[in-house]
C-alpha cells in the first residue's frame, strides 16, 4: 500500500482563487475515528478504576498507586515509542497502542488489585504508543498549509470523548452497579480502534524491522537520539497550559462542594460542549496570523477563566468559567501541537511528537500536587491565582521568543 502524503492544491489559473489542499481524506477521517475510540476507552477506565479498586478493599492511596503505574510507563517509554514510529512503522505503533488499550480494558474484569496494578502499567505503554503515533499521523497526513486547522479538528475527537465517556460510565454504574459492563465497553472501543487502523493508508518514514529498531547501538544511547530539541519551546509553552489542567477538572467538584453548589455535573457538560463548538468554529482560523498570536489569545482567555473561578459561588458562574476555560484550551492546545509539528523534521516526527506529548504528563504531574498545596495554604482562591500565574508565564515565554512564535505562518505555494 502506498505511503499517504499531504496533498497540496494545484496552482490556480489566472483570476481564480487557489483551492486549499484537501484535509478530510480517508486517512485523516479514520485517524479522528481511532482517536475518539481510544480516548473513550481511556476515559471509561479512568473514571471507573478508583471506584473499582476501593470496591475491592483498596484504599485511596492504593488507587493512586494504580494510576501512578500507568503514568510511569507512559512517560518513561515515550521516547522509545517515538523511535518506533520513526524507524519501524507509525501505523504499526498506532495499531499496537489501540490493541493494548482494548486488551487491558478487558483485563480489568478480573477482580484483583494486583492485576489492576499490572494491567494499568501495561495500559500506560498502550496509551503512550497511541498518543505518540496519533500525533505523528496529524503531522504527516494533514496538509502543511492546514496544520492548525487539522490539530483543532483532531482535538474535537479527544474533547468529545473526554467529556461524554465519563458521564456514560458513571451513569451505567449508578443504574447497574456493574463494573464489568463498563470495562467491556472500554475493551470493545480499543479493539474497534485497532480494527479501524487496519483500513488507514500507510503513513510515516520507517523502513526498519521491529527487531532492528529496538536493537540500540552506542550512537542511539544519547539524549539527542530520543529528545527533539527544536520542539522543547513548544513543550515549555505546553506546560504553562497543562499545569492548570487539574485545577479545572479534578478540583472543581471539591470547590463546588465547599461553596454549596449542587449539580456540578452541568459544569462538565458545558465545558465539553463549549470545547467542541470552539474547536469546530476556530479550526480554519488557526492557520492565519501567527502561532504566537493565537497562543497569547488563548492564555488571555485562560486568565479570564481563572479570574471567573475566583468569583464562582453559583452554578451559573462555574459554567461561565467552563466556557472561558474551554475557549482558552481550544486556542492553545491545537496551536501548540501545530507549532511543534512546524518545528520538527519530517523524518523524525515520532521523536518530536514523543518529546512534545511527554510534557502533558509533566505539567499534569506537577500541577496536581501544587494545586493541592495551594488550597491547603491559601484556599481555592490561591489555587486559581496560581493557575493565572502559569498562563501569564506562558505569555512571557511567548514574548521572549517572539522571533520564533510570532513569525507569520508559512503557506506553501498554491495553498
Amino acid at each position: 500500500m502506498s505511503q499517504a502524503r499531504p496533498t497540496e492544491a494545484p496552482s490556480a489559473r489566472p483570476g481564480e482563487l487557489a483551492r486549499p489542499a484537501p484535509l478530510w481524506t480517508r486517512g485523516f477521517v479514520l485517524l479522528c475515528l481511532v482517536t475518539g475510540l481510544c480516548y473513550a476507552s481511556h476515559q471509561l477506565v479512568t473514571v471507573t478504576l478508583p471506584l473499582f479498586v476501593q470496591g475491592l478493599g483498596g484504599s485511596p492511596v492504593i488507587a493512586g498507586l494504580v494510576f501512578t503505574s500507568f503514568s510511569i510507563t507512559s512517560f518513561i517509554l515515550r521516547p522509545m515509542l517515538g523511535r518506533l514510529s520513526d524507524k519501524w512503522s507509525a501505523r504499526g505503533t498506532l495499531l499496537s497502542g489501540a490493541a493494548i488499550l482494548g486488551a487491558t480494558g478487558l483485563c480489568f474484569i478480573v477482580p484483583s488489585v494486583w492485576i489492576a496494578f499490572i494491567t494499568s502499567a501495561v495500559r500506560g505503554i498502550g496509551w503512550g504508543a497511541f498518543s505518540t503515533a496519533a500525533a505523528v499521523g496529524v503531522a504527516l497526513i494533514a496538509p502543511q498549509s492546514r496544520r492548525g486547522e487539522a490539530s483543532g479538528y483532531f482535538s474535537v475527537a479527544t474533547t468529545a470523548a473526554s467529556a461524554f465517556a465519563p458521564a456514560l460510565a458513571l451513569s451505567l454504574l449508578d443504574s447497574t452497579g456493574n463494573f464489568t459492563l463498563v470495562f467491556v465497553m472500554a475493551g470493545v472501543a480499543g479493539l474497534a480502534a485497532a480494527t479501524a487502523v487496519k483500513f488507514m493508508p500507510k503513513f510515516g518514514t520507517g523502513t526498519n524491522t521491529f527487531r532492528e529498531t529496538i536493537a540500540l547501538t552506542r550512537e542511539d544511547m544519547t539524549l539527542s537520539a530520543f529528545i527533539d530539541r527544536p520542539v522543547l519551546l513548544a513543550s515549555a509553552l505546553l506546560v504553562c497550559v497543562t499545569m492548570a489542567a487539574p485545577v479545572t477538572f479534578a478540583f472543581v467538584p471539591l470547590h463546588a462542594k465547599a461553596v454549596g453548589v449542587e449539580n456540578i455535573g452541568f459544569y462538565f457538560v458545558a465545558s465539553g460542549l463549549a470545547s467542541v463548538v470552539a474547536r469546530l468554529s476556530l479550526g480554519r482560523m488557526l492557520d492565519r496570523q501567527s502561532r504566537g498570536f493565537w497562543l497569547v489569545a488563548g492564555y488571555t482567555a485562560l486568565i479570564a477563566a481563572y479570574a471567573t473561578f475566583l468569583q464562582a459561588h453559583t452554578l451559573e458562574v462555574f459554567m461561565l468559567a467552563a466556557v472561558l476555560n474551554a475557549l482558552g484550551f481550544s486556542l492553545t492546545q491545537p496551536t501548540l501541537m501545530a507549532f511543534a509539528i512546524d518545528r520538527a523534521e519530517r523524518g523524525r516526527m515520532g521523536r518530536a511528537m514523543a518529546t512534545f506529548s511527554m510534557f502533558y504528563r509533566v505539567g499534569e504531574g506537577i500541577g496536581a500536587p501544587v494545586a493541592g498545596a495551594l488550597i491547603v495554604l491559601f484556599g481555592y482562591s490561591g489555587m486559581y491565582i496560581g493557575a493565572m500565574t502559569y498562563a501569564a508565564a506562558g505569555i512571557v515565554v511567548a514574548a521572549l521568543n517572539w522571533r520564533t512564535v510570532g513569525k507569520p505562518i508559512m503557506q506553501p505555494a498554491g495553498a
